[in-house]
């Protein structure tokens, strides 16, 4: 291999780093702000790249949609608050016609992989917080503290606050018959119309 050859080497070895550090594909950020109603986010990239021989902080983004659960006429919305860490995933177009529109366009601009077309898929679990006070092998929303949950096992549900906890297991439920089998601690009230109300 000649000295052109090398060059020539070296140079498109230089290029193709460049190219693959253009490439925005996914980061962690933190949450700056959050609109529940558009369900959008504001956050910051957590990572600094590399800028003139020095590491700074990358600017942030704005408006980022929200990955949630919408279908079939319902809606799983997370609630997301400042400071919560979570990632974004950048789109391999411009989404600016497909999400503003909901259908299948044509894309407005010739971006790929651009921090404009991101999208906010969730918190996760950073920093010293760990998970605790949840029953093991269940589904759950609850609070941080786990001292409020529902929790989804494969054979009952638990409904837990601060000063009661339920129990639900049931072989067969509908509108005029219920076989359950309730364990309560504390007060129940039972009225018409199959509500139940715990005190």
């Amino acid at each position: 291999m000649g000295l052109a050859d090398v060059n020539q080497y070296n140079y498109q070895r230089i290029h193709d780093d460049k190219l693959r550090e253009s490439i925005c594909v996914a980061a962690t950020v933190q949450v700056t702000s959050f609109d529940p109603a558009k369900m959008t986010v504001n956050v910051q990239p957590l990572s600094k790249h590399l800028e003139n021989g020095k590491y700074e902080s990358q600017p942030p983004i704005l408006k980022v949609p929200v990955a949630l659960t919408h279908c079939g006429g319902f809606i799983f919305r997370p609630w997301i608050k400042e400071g919560d860490i979570g990632t974004v995933v950048y789109l391999d177009h411009d989404m600016d016609a497909t999400v503003t529109g909901g259908k299948e366009a044509k894309p407005l601009t010739e971006r790929n992989h651009a921090t404009t077309d991101a999208i906010f898929v969730g918190a996760l679990v950073a920093g010293s917080y760990t998970v605790k006070g949840l029953p093991d092998k269940s589904i759950c929303i609850a609070t941080e503290d786990g001292k409020i949950y529902v929790a989804v096992t494969k054979d009952k549900v638990i409904v837990k606050n601060e000063d009661t906890t339920a129990e639900f297991t049931a072989t067969t439920i509908d509108m005029k018959s219920t076989d359950m089998n309730i364990t309560l601690d504390g007060n129940m009230t039972v009225k018409t119309g199959g509500k139940i109300y715990l005190n």
